[in-house]
This record gives C-alpha cells, sequence and structure tokens, in this order.
C-alpha cells in the first residue's frame, strides 16, 4: 500500500495526521461525537494542506483566501477571511462544507461556492 510522501519527511507525519483527524471528523460530526485534537498536530496537516493539491485539492480550494485560526495563531493566505477555530479551518479547506457554518467572514461565501 503506497501513503503520501513516504520518503521519512515531516510531510509524511502531516499527511498522516490530516487523514486521522479528517475522516476521524468525517464519522464524529455526524454522530455528533466531539474530539480535542493537539493544536500543533492541527496546524501541522494544515500547513501541509496549504501547497498540496494531492486527493484534495486544498490548495485550489482555498486560493484568494485568507483563512484565519481563532484559537491559535495560524493563518494563511490573502483575500477575504475565513475564521473559525483550526478544526474548522482544517476541515473547510479540505472540502468539508459541514463545518463551513462554524465560521465567519466574507471568505467563507467564497469557499461556500467551491
Amino acid at each position: 500500500m503506497r501513503h503520501p510522501a513516504d520518503d521519512g519527511s515531516t510531510r509524511t507525519d502531516a499527511a498522516w495526521i490530516g487523514e486521522a483527524v479528517i475522516h476521524g471528523e468525517d464519522i464524529r460530526k455526524p454522530l455528533g461525537i466531539s474530539h480535542t485534537y493537539n493544536m500543533t498536530a492541527l496546524r501541522q496537516a494544515a500547513d501541509m494542506y496549504v501547497g498540496s493539491n494531492a486527493l484534495i485539492g486544498a490548495k485550489n480550494r482555498i486560493q484568494g483566501v485568507r483563512l484565519e485560526a481563532t484559537d491559535t495563531d495560524w493563518s494563511t493566505g490573502s483575500g477575504p477571511t475565513a475564521s473559525g477555530s483550526m478544526l474548522a479551518v482544517l476541515m473547510a479547506m479540505t472540502g468539508r462544507s459541514v463545518f463551513l457554518h462554524e465560521m465567519s467572514g466574507d471568505g467563507v461565501a467564497v469557499l461556500r461556492g467551491r
């Protein structure tokens, strides 16, 4: 089985963290199960997705939007702002539109349209 960036880099770690968080939330969210994540891990996954179009197209999805986390010191991009928790930002940038209602700013409409 192949997996993203299997070169021993931190990108590999970020990819696996992203997979665990994103797919875990795909299950938890509809069931109403909350979970607290390590903020460093969420930022690491978000940093990886900012520059990646592999599989989910996050780089293209967030182009022209400024993303800002409200619960940690993390932001990226320029343009209309979409802000929310680091988890909501990560999930929105990976195409999970159900998290957009947890975000605010003019950039949310841009993301919703993608």
